[in-house]
């Protein structure tokens, strides 16, 4: 073998390799689950608290993360192929579930509660705005017109003998820029926690309305997977869920752990983690009358297409809803 074909076939070896190797990483790197979630929501700590303990890698799972800025942009998620599970509020899994056709199995809940109506403290101190009924002709931030936020918006102002028409807008934002962008003509916005406690915190909104003044353990975000994957995977969602109970437990007896966690995370003083962390209820399991509550006031709302509206509720939300998972978990 002379010296050109020994170096040809070193190169080959050496090209044949890389490729092997480049092979084995894209195996190795494919998550066997995409896990969408929402960015910086305190609701969704379990999520977190789950990959800080390695609890995934324990089970042998291997996952890949999504964020999205609201749940009604999780459910586009979902419909594009880009996710198989996800954290996300139970409205915007309705809504677009039923509008779109989006077909995913609510499997757990993550939380109850947690939201709220803030105004601008300069308002709320002045006594300018100590009421819902003080937004008349004002407008409302909102994180999305499917939200479970928007959702809550709505019934306060129903409560109140007011209904959208009666506020001078709602304009849809990150919560991230809410209480920066609060002024005389847009003094209030809705949000999920930690934003509110730090609107709060930082001095710059006061709540005029908690969730839980609103509607009581309510439900709020649930953990959800797309259909054809749950079919296909029913193992893995089984791990899933399972270890989504043990860190809602988790949450729930090592509460200061929990928030050291969710302020890391968060990038957030401890002092309104604290505060937001208290007005959430951690809780994994499913309130279908609460879910019959939303849609029968979704289709009150006329927020859902006529021609989708389900006939039977309660028996659309016992196919919308498979607690199987949670009772094999429970044992």
């Amino acid at each position: 073998m002379n010296k050109q074909q020994a170096l040809a076939i070193g190169i080959i070896a050496v090209i044949g390799g890389a490729a092997l190797l480049g092979a084995f990483w894209y195996v190795t790197s494919v998550p066997d689950v995409r896990i969408g979630y929402l960015s910086k929501d305190l609701h969704q700590l379990a999520l977190r608290v789950a990959l800080e303990n390695d609890w995934f890698e324990e089970a042998g799972i291997r996952v890949g993360l999504v964020t999205f800025q609201n749940g009604a942009l999780e459910m586009d998620g979902f419909l594009g192929d880009q996710i198989d599970m996800g954290y996300l509020g139970a409205a915007p899994a309705l809504t677009k579930r039923i509008n779109q056709d989006i077909l995913i199995t609510v499997l757990a809940a993550a939380n109850l509660e947690g939201s709220a109506i803030m105004v601008r403290k300069s308002d709320y101190d002045s006594g300018a705005i100590t009421c819902i009924s003080d937004l008349a002709g004002k407008g409302v931030y909102q994180p999305g017109s499917s939200t479970v936020q928007n959702f809550l918006l709505r019934l306060a102002l129903d409560q109140a003998g007011l209904d959208f028409t009666d506020l001078s807008g709602t304009h849809t934002t990150s919560p991230v820029y809410m209480a920066s962008s609060l002024s005389e003509d847009i003094p209030a916005f809705v949000a999920w926690e930690p934003f509110n406690a730090k609107a709060e915190y930082d001095g710059l909104a006061e709540p005029l309305l908690l969730s839980g003044q609103i509607w009581s353990r309510h439900p709020c975000c649930v953990l959800a997977a797309a259909n054809q994957f749950m079919n296909l995977h029913p193992d893995i969602v089984q791990k899933i869920v399972e270890i989504h109970v043990r860190a809602q437990e988790w949450i729930i007896t090592h509460p200061t752990e929990a928030v050291a966690i969710a302020v890391d995370w968060l990038e957030m003083e401890i002092e309104p983690v604290e505060t937001a962390f208290s007005r959430i209820i951690y809780d994994y399991n499913v309130n279908n009358t609460g879910l019959e509550m939303y849609l029968d006031f979704l289709i009150d709302q006329e927020l859902l297409n006529s021609d989708k509206i389900p006939a039977d509720t309660p028996t659309f939300i016992h196919d919308f809803v498979n607690t199987t998972y949670i009772e094999e978990a429970l044992g």
